[in-house]
This record gives structure tokens, C-alpha cells and sequence, in this order.
């Protein structure tokens, strides 16, 4: 309509001699039905965007709203890859501190005689300390009690093992602190790691440890020091042993009736 009515003027300015003013007019309408037609260009293609836009995210939203919710959330494995452990808050914060003492010791350390120790049990201990050991042993007991000691009374713990009648063990504590001092060892299962033990005879313990002289020990009885394993060996009296004396040599099947750990 625009560009008609611009022909019918240009005719009309060249029928009366403006033709260059006419042709000049016409250059401007065309221009300005140019911009016109460009505007509407875009804003139909905004429009058809828009609607694109918004198709688009409701066929998102469609597929989301059927995708159930266990299937949305991937499950969080214990190990990311071979070997890894994925970290979890304070699981490697003192593990040893909190195991139980079966876990860290073996068969032959529960009943090993060495230095200062029977099994897990240690001169030095504090008798708190004691029950806590004392649960790495299976159905163990264990008393406190007071007995004569060079005349005076003084405390101690009796430990008795399953399958024994009477106590494995004898932890003598010092009265000011009540830590031990002194084990006793009785249970045969408890043996050095040269295999001596209450079941030895003192034949068996010549040929393995050297040791000078015999004398007086608890209750009279015969008594022979081990300096190499920090204790003393108490044997079973006989014939041979007469007011603190031996008399004769000693007969080799004489048996070890206890073990003193110092």
C-alpha cells in the first residue's frame, strides 16, 4: 500500500517537472517499508524462539517428573576403585587404640615367658590394667585376695584359666601402688620360648639355661635363678634337699613347680 501510493506521488511529482524531488521522496518511503518489514522479520523470529525455548523445557520437565527417585541418586560405594577405602570422618583416627587384645596377639604370645612378662600379664602393670588384659584370654577368672608373705599379708590376683582347677597364675602387687611386682606361674601351658616351663623337669633346664647354685626359696623349697630370663625357678623338693641344703646330686626327672617373674 505504502509503495503505491509512493509510485502514484513519483508520477505525480514528474507529470508537474519535480521529478527529482518525487525520486527522492520515494527513496525514503522504500526505506522506511524496509525497517518495517526487518522489525516484523525479528519479532517473528523472537516469537518462534520463545515458544521453542518453552517446548523444550517442558519435555525436560515431562522426562524428569517419570524418572523415579531411586534411579536419580547414584549410589555411594564404600571403595572408589580397587584398593582405595573412601574416606570416612575419624576411621583411621587410632584404630589399634581400639582393638581388643585377642586381635593383636597370637596363641604363643598369650602363653610366652620372657622378660618380665607371662603371656600378655607384665611386672609393672597396674591392677586396673589387669582386667582389661585379662580379656584376651577366653573365660579366664580372676580373684583378689591377701597372702602371707614373709610372714606379712599382701595382695594378689589369682588368674585361673578354662580346664584348670587351680591358678595359672599368681600376680603379686605392691601395696602402696597395687602394681605387680612379682608372677607366679603354675599352668603348664605358659613355657619359655626354649619350651620350659612348670611341666619341665630340671634336667630339661640344665641343658637349656645357666645358672649357679641352688637355694632357699618361698616356703623352703629349692629355688634356682635364671638371670638370662630375669626370673627364678621354684623345684619340686626331695630326698636330696635337707634344711636349705642339697645333699647328693639333684635326680634329673625333678620337676619346676613354679615359675617367679620378676
Amino acid at each position: 500500500m505504502v509503495i503505491l501510493s509512493s509510485q502514484m506521488f513519483l508520477l505525480q511529482e514528474c507529470i508537474t517537472g519535480n521529478k527529482d524531488r518525487g525520486i527522492l521522496i520515494l527513496m525514503k518511503y522504500t526505506a522506511a517499508v524496509l525497517i518495517a518489514l526487518f522489525s516484523l522479520l525479528i519479532l517473528s523470529c523472537g516469537a518462534d524462539s520463545s515458544d521453542a525455548e518453552q517446548e523444550s523445557v517442558a519435555e525436560v520437565a515431562s522426562e524428569l517428573d517419570t524418572v523415579p527417585v531411586e534411579s536419580a541418586i547414584e549410589p555411594v560405594n564404600a571403595i572408589d576403585e580397587p584398593g582405595e577405602s573412601a574416606s570416612q570422618p575419624g576411621a583411621d583416627d587410632n584404630k589399634a587404640d581400639h582393638l581388643p587384645a585377642e586381635a593383636v596377639a597370637s596363641d604363643e604370645e598369650l602363653f610366652l615367658i620372657e622378660n618380665g612378662h607371662a603371656g600378655l600379664f607384665e611386672v609393672g602393670m597396674s591392677s586396673e590394667a589387669i582386667e582389661n588384659i585379662a580379656q584376651a584370654y577366653e573365660d579366664i577368672e580372676f580373684e583378689e585376695a591377701d597372702i602371707m608373705l614373709e610372714g606379712t599379708p599382701a595382695p594378689v590376683i589369682r588368674i585361673t584359666l578354662p580346664r584348670e582347677t587351680s591358678e595359672a597364675l599368681v600376680l603379686e602387687l605392691d601395696g602402696e601402688d597395687a602394681a605387680v611386682f612379682r608372677i607366679r606361674v603354675n599352668s603348664e601351658r605358659f613355657v619359655t620360648d626354649k619350651g620350659i616351663g612348670t611341666a619341665s623337669t630340671f634336667s630339661e633346664l640344665q641343658a637349656n639355661y645357666e645358672f649357679e647354685g641352688v637355694f632357699w626359696g618361698d616356703g623352703g623349697n629349692p629355688l634356682i635363678v635364671i638371670e638370662e630370663l630375669e626370673a627364678s625357678v621354684l623345684l619340686e623338693p626331695g630326698d636330696w634337699w635337707v634344711m636349705g641344703e642339697v645333699e647328693g646330686e639333684i635326680p634329673p626327672e625333678t620337676k619346676i613347680s613354679a615359675i617367679l617373674i620378676l
